[in-house]
């Protein structure tokens, strides 16, 4: 499976957030810290903002912060707040121009398996990545 740009870029802007606690940060921060590009990050915060997985303070100390303790925000709604489709792997999703849909033999096949995926992703919080990322860091 491959993880979108928009993911990616949105979760690390998150994790920035995660780090920040209860402090606002902007975007500029969030991008000048992760080395993204302001436009998109803009763009992916206004996602997650409209998705209630982030607030936005306007004024001199203003930015974003969780709307949300971390440990509620999982990675599956991280990538349907950016509309993420790439791990969506039911016939229901997006069926191909010769996909037979619930007749197919093989529709319970890939049923399950993005049943599983969808568990999976939902089973990535915030909290659990950022412990992960601490771990990884303290290997290093």
């Amino acid at each position: 499976m491959q993880i979108s740009t928009r993911t990616e870029y949105a979760l690390r802007a998150l994790m920035e957030l995660v780090k920040a606690g209860s402090e606002p940060i902007s975007a500029r921060e969030i991008c000048e810290r992760q080395q993204l590009p302001k436009k998109y990050i803009e763009r992916l915060l206004g996602n997650l903002r409209n998705a209630g997985l982030v607030d936005s303070l306007s004024g001199s100390k203003g930015g974003y912060l969780l709307a949300r303790k971390a440990g509620q925000i999982t990675l599956l709604q991280v990538m349907q707040a950016v509309e993420d489709r790439s791990w969506e792997m039911s016939c229901d999703c997006n069926p191909p121009e010769h996909c037979m849909g619930k007749d197919c033999n093989l529709y319970m096949v890939w049923d399950e398996v993005y049943q599983s995926m969808k568990s999976i992703l939902d089973g990535y919080s915030l909290d659990r990545i950022e412990d992960m990322m601490e771990f990884n860091h303290s290997q290093e």
